[in-house]
């Protein structure tokens, strides 16, 4: 097929139809591929019944056509956008030609758009419309103003201080990023900082590994948790070698290594042989046992905050050894949000 073109010459439109068969049910598909002295396909259009209809169209094209669709004369939107009026109507030309349809009306003085015109003018407005959009979200993505950022944390360490703070002014700040926050133990926060499920943890006393990067967030003391009845109860601190013998709730080591080894080892280091009576999952499960009268536990400072009845919290005289809270991601990582609200973190 042989279009007549803006420069007097004649160009080409080539019709292929490759036979194509998807795995469902064999069902024939058609190409049609356009050539014409432009680069750079940005559409693909799917027509009816099973043709797939392959536009190629160039971007500029669309700049060129949208420019002559508002002025409805050549002359002046080649002069507006800086273009030689032949070339313009060229490409104008090819792309009615691609379309298969007619997009102005010649008139004696100018154009006009015709029906197909008026219809392919809106959709074009609203593709450079979308580009603009995903353009400039992307760069926000890139800047760390967009995105998603995902964050593990140690339950009871959000419930005041540092962790709620600095989220809070990261929000104020960040509105466009979305955040997403999941409550997981130290080491499932490990875990999901390795296969890409959070991008960084708040998390206790974390393994040294060259692949992760440590940022010291504060220190968290430990607190000796008794029944508000007992003997402790009404004191403002003990001693550590006052634990002696007790009766001692303690937790799986698996749950913490690092902190499991630090606390027995501070405790041996102050000549205390400690009675563990039971290991528990969790924190909550050991407070739970201490108001029964099982024993008394060494918790994280921070279950002040939802400390339950019956429990009373007393400072630990002669126990060197505390909860570092950090935050830990991969030393690789390539999240521009995290990046923000790493600055956030270390101001």
């Amino acid at each position: 097929m042989d279009l007549e073109c803006g420069e007097g010459r004649m160009h080409r439109l080539s019709l292929c139809r490759p036979r194509l068969r998807d795995r469902a049910g064999g069902r024939r598909f058609f190409k049609r591929i356009v050539g014409g002295g432009f680069s750079g396909p940005i559409l693909s259009l799917v027509g009816k019944h099973n043709d797939l209809l392959s536009i190629h169209m160039d971007l500029r094209q669309i700049r060129y056509f949208i420019a002559v669709a508002e002025d409805e004369h050549f002359g002046r939107a080649s002069e507006r956008i800086h273009i030689a009026q032949p070339a313009l109507s060229r490409q104008i030309q090819l792309l009615e030609a691609e379309l298969g349809v007619t997009l102005f009306d010649r008139l004696p003085r100018g154009v006009k758009l015709s029906a197909a015109g008026r219809t392919f003018r809106e959709h074009c407005r609203q593709i450079l419309l979308n580009l603009s959009h995903a353009v400039s979200e992307t760069q926000a993505v890139a800047r760390g103003e967009a995105g998603m950022l995902k964050l593990g944390f140690i339950e009871v360490a959000a419930w005041n201080g540092i962790i709620p703070e600095t989220i809070m002014e990261f929000r104020r700040a960040n509105s466009g990023v979305r955040l997403v926050l999941s409550a997981m133990t130290s080491l499932n926060q490990i875990d999901a900082i390795y296969d890409g499920r959070i991008d960084a943890g708040f998390l206790y006393n974390p393994p040294i590994d060259a692949a992760l990067t440590v940022l010291p967030v504060t220190r968290h003391a430990v607190l000796l948790a008794v029944q508000a009845g007992s003997e402790f109860a009404g004191k403002k601190s003990v001693a550590v070698s006052e634990l002696a013998g007790r009766p001692l709730i303690s937790f799986y080591r698996r749950e913490s290594p690092t902190y499991y080894d630090e606390l027995h080892r501070g405790l041996f280091q102050a000549g205390v042989a400690v009675n563990i009576v039971h290991e528990a999952e969790n924190e909550a499960e050991m407070l739970a046992l201490v108001t029964t009268g099982l024993g008394i536990a060494l918790v994280n400072e921070c279950q002040r905050w939802r400390m339950p009845d019956g429990i009373a919290l007393i400072p630990v005289r002669g126990l060197d050894v505390g909860l570092n809270l950090t935050l830990v991601y991969r030393s690789n990582h390539s999240v521009p949000a995290l990046s923000r609200f790493l600055s956030l973190l270390r101001q």
